[in-house]
C-alpha cells in the first residue's frame, strides 16, 4: 500500500481518494475507518449533554426502551435506536452481535468461543460481551475470516 499526501491551499475541504485495482476489503475498512473521524452523537450524563466522537465509543445498549452509548470509563443516555445507530454507523467498525447491543470491532481484544455457538468478547477496557450465535458469522467476516 502506498500512502501519499498533498497540500494544496486553494481547497475547501479535506478530501481523500482511495485507489485500488479492484473492490478491496482493506479500501472499505479505510474508507469506514475515515467515516468515523467526522462522526459524533450527543450523550446525556448528569443533566449535561456531551459530544461523543465514534473513536471513543466501545459499544451501545439498549435496556428499559433507552439507549445508552458506553465509553471507556463513562456511560451516556442517547436518544437514537439501535436501528438507527446500525444505520448511521453502516460500513464501519460498528457491528451489531445481538438483539440488545453494537460493538465498535476496533475495540474488541479478543474473543472466545462458549456454550450453544455463542463467543464472549473481551474489550479493551476489560468488559465482557455476549455475542450471539446469529452475528458470529457476521463478526468472523469483519475480523477476515470465513464464516
Amino acid at each position: 500500500m502506498k500512502i501519499r499526501t498533498e497540500h494544496i491551499s486553494n481547497i475547501a475541504e479535506t478530501e481523500v481518494i482511495i485507489r485500488c485495482r479492484e473492490d478491496s476489503r482493506d479500501a472499505e475498512r479505510i474508507a469506514g475507518a475515515l467515516r468515523l473521524l467526522d462522526k459524533t452523537i450527543s450523550g446525556r450524563k448528569d443533566g449535561q449533554i456531551y459530544p461523543l466522537p465514534a473513536c471513543d465509543i466501545f459499544y451501545f445498549e439498549s435496556a428499559d426502551d433507552k439507549t445508552f452509548c458506553y465509553t471507556a470509563k463513562d456511560v451516556y443516555e442517547i436518544s437514537y435506536r439501535l436501528y438507527e445507530l446500525e444505520e448511521l454507523f453502516s460500513g464501519s467498525s460498528f457491528l451489531r452481535v445481538n438483539k440488545y447491543l453494537i460493538l465498535n470491532t476496533d475495540k474488541l481484544q479478543s474473543f472466545r468461543s462458549t456454550i450453544n455457538g455463542r463467543m464472549e468478547a473481551l474489550l479493551k477496557n476489560g468488559e465482557k460481551v455476549e455475542i450471539s450465535r446469529n452475528y458470529v458469522p457476521a463478526l468472523k467476516l469483519l475480523l477476515g475470516g470465513r464464516q
